[in-house]
């Protein structure tokens, strides 16, 4: 083992037991920490954050990875931690550290803002700070460098090597078969089934989601599922992954699709190598391959006719009363039901890629200098008019009902729709090479395709970027064309759309 190597990997474990301890702090905030405890926790976040800071930046850190970029004595594993590592030194040093702790400090508090702020319908109260966050992500995204435009400095956090003019191409072919394509299936489609809206007690709907991660292969003894607003999945340490779901009694569905959407995650992360964790190369490389395991589990597993098909019954058994007489043409037409929706988290298949794309351009009109924070409420109204074809009547269900923007992540999410283009992708590919795949989960057995991506995708962790891994995979670049073709099929067939 090399020499340098050797003094790195005291460092790099330390920066991950920080981080570790960082990502405990944030799961805490969102799932158990009382509201009082926003100021103290903020300044616990920023004091950890500088900490991490500094220790990336030291410059014996920097000369390591010098070296070690040099060496060839290091295995795969290595040398892709140190390509890892170095991305992360060379982008964190040109980052102040008092930007580090004001960023840190300000998103805290920002967050625990919009927790009051969506409720009480009032923008108002998360303006000033978040104006104080945008320009403050301003200066960071001018600090790191950039050569296009200000906004991939920002993208490239959460989807490397990824710039904004190639998001906007690939959405504005996306949209393009989008729209065409919603405006020829709504019409179709009835309104929604009574059981939708039925009651279902929590504690019944809990009981099926803590079930249902199991069936699909989550491990429970290195994870847990919880209950939080927005639902989130975090890698704590190794052997600790953390998800999330929202219990609703008006929303049986949703507890659903965002349990599965958030087991894909946790099955990512669950699916890396040992010898990988710890390391920088047992990271995932792009939260647009991240969502692509989401999306996948949620939606072309878990809305298939095959799956709803193996749910339905073992719904039945908990809730008899309200889902007894439902047939399973009938619960599969609700689980795919598209419609025009104000809420993007709640949006179906058809529709949801239209709200990532004028997200998406509100987010870069921000940061060409093109739109105010002051002037959002009334820009998102208009964008999602135009593009969703609804618009709010107000703020919590308007501009305030993400959590992403109070949180900093700006940039964050063009990686949904990215998520859903890989997605598609990896399915088309997955069907073809796995015969009988769709009897397998009629019987609710992912094994076999948990398998194949665990080959194809988790085992890899960043050893390669997320582009080299969808070309190697997919064998061609990312488009989006296989998720305009899932789409085209599967409305057409449950609504009998010509195409």
């Amino acid at each position: 083992m090399s020499e340098a190597w050797e003094r790195l990997l005291p460092r790099i474990n330390e920066l991950e037991d920080i981080s570790s301890a960082l990502r405990l702090l944030n799961w805490d905030q969102q799932v158990m920490m009382p509201p009082k405890a926003a100021a103290a926790r903020a300044r616990s976040v920023a004091t950890l954050g500088a900490i991490a800071h500094q220790r990336l930046c030291d410059p014996e850190v920097g000369a390591l990875l010098d070296e070690l970029s040099e060496a060839d004595s290091l295995d795969e594993i290595q040398t892709a931690s140190v390509r890892v590592l170095k991305r992360d030194y060379e982008r964190a040093t040109k980052i102040p550290e008092k930007l580090v702790r004001e960023l840190a400090e300000t998103s805290a508090i920002a967050y625990q803002t919009w927790t009051e702020a969506r409720p009480a319908d009032d923008f108002g109260m998360l303006e000033p700070h978040l104006t104080k966050l945008v320009a403050l992500k301003k200066e960071e995204a001018d600090s790191i460098g950039w050569s296009q435009e200000r906004y991939d400095a920002l993208l490239d956090e959460y989807e490397p090597e990824m710039t904004t003019k190639e998001v906007e191409q690939v959405f504005s072919e996306l949209v393009a078969g989008l729209v065409p394509l919603a405006d020829r299936v709504l019409p179709a489609v009835d309104e929604r089934p009574d059981f939708v809206h039925a009651t279902y007690e929590t504690g019944p709907q809990n009981d099926f989601s803590q079930w249902l991660v199991e069936v699909l292969g989550f491990a429970k003894e290195s994870g847990r599922l919880d209950t939080s607003p927005h639902p989130f999945t975090i890698p704590i340490s190794v052997g600790d992954v953390r998800q999330t779901t929202r219990l609703d009694e008006r929303d049986l569905l949703f507890s659903i699709t965002g349990t599965m959407h958030e087991t894909g995650h946790a099955l990512y992360e669950q699916g890396i190598p040992e010898e990988m964790l710890g390391l920088p190369a047992g990271r995932v490389p792009s939260l647009g391959l991240h969502e692509s395991q989401s999306r996948l589990w949620e939606n072309q597993v878990g809305r298939s006719r095959a799956f709803t098909d193996f749910m339905l019954p073992h719904l039945k058994e908990r809730f008899s009363d309200q889902l007894g007489l439902v047939t399973p043409e009938e619960f599969h037409r609700a689980m795919n039901h598209p419609e025009r929706s104000l809420i993007r988290v709640i949006a179906d298949e058809l529709t949801y890629n239209l709200h990532i794309a004028f997200r998406f351009e509100l987010e870069t009109a921000i940061f060409r200098d093109e739109l105010d924070v002051a002037d959002l409420p009334g820009a998102w109204d208009e964008a999602m008019e135009k593009t969703v074809g609804i618009r709010p009547t107000d703020t919590k269900d308007g501009v305030l009902q993400d959590v992403h923007w109070s949180i900093g992540a700006l940039g964050y999410f063009p990686t949904y729709t990215l998520g859903n283009l890989y997605a598609a992708a990896l399915w088309a590919k997955a069907t073809e090479q796995l015969p009988g795949l769709e009897e397998d989960l009629r019987r609710g057995d992912g094994s076999r395709l948990l398998t194949w991506l665990r080959e194809k995708i988790h085992s890899r962790g960043y050893l390669e970027s997320a582009k080299e891994t969808a070309e190697r995979v997919l064998g061609e670049p990312l488009t989006a064309q296989p998720l305009l073709k899932y789409l085209e099929t599967k409305y057409s067939e449950i609504y009998d759309v010509a195409s």
